[in-house]
């Protein structure tokens, strides 16, 4: 993967906390962008995925797309939003994961560093889900290698926080 520089790091200290972040991150996403997701289970991922649907316009109730793999949705820009938890590295998965990006809509990938190889190119966002120091807190870091994330970021008030 890529060596990305962290962007940014957020703090939330609940599940409506890290949809609201979302929801910041999808307001100022635009058609063609991918955002790559990581983190252990029960990291925050899915509620961030719902946060950043709203973001974009979506109303249809977002759920993970574990099972399924691709759920796509229609919002004032449209969301393709992957999970890629059940897929193995070097699978013939594999041959279609650059399909998952339309030009005409935003590519959000939960378990993203599965496939992170093949985005590369794209500059994707990743957004790292850690455990914070308390039960319900979530420390997301925001990486990535090119400097429009740092400002949009910025612009939607993700910014840096201090670690207690």
């Amino acid at each position: 993967m890529a060596s990305y520089r962290k962007l940014a790091v957020l703090v939330t200290n609940s599940v409506e906390e890290t949809e609201t972040a979302g929801i910041a991150l999808g307001a100022i996403l635009a058609r063609g962008d991918v955002v790559l997701l990581q983190g252990e289970h029960g990291a925050g991922m899915t509620a961030f995925s719902r946060g950043v649907a709203r973001g974009l316009g979506v109303t249809d109730r977002v759920t993970s797309p574990t099972f399924v793999l691709v759920r796509s949705y229609h919002g004032t820009i449209d969301l393709v939003h992957a999970d890629l938890y059940r897929i193995q590295e070097g699978s013939y998965f594999d041959l279609e994961m650059l399909e998952l990006v339309p030009g005409d809509a935003v590519t959000l990938i939960e378990w993203g560093d599965r496939a992170a190889g093949f985005y590369e190119a794209l500059c994707p966002l990743v957004v790292e889900f850690l455990p914070g120091p308390k039960t319900d807190t979530r420390v997301i870091n925001f990486e990535g290698d090119d400097q429009t994330w740092a400002r949009r970021l910025s612009e939607a008030g993700l910014r840096s926080v201090e670690l207690d």
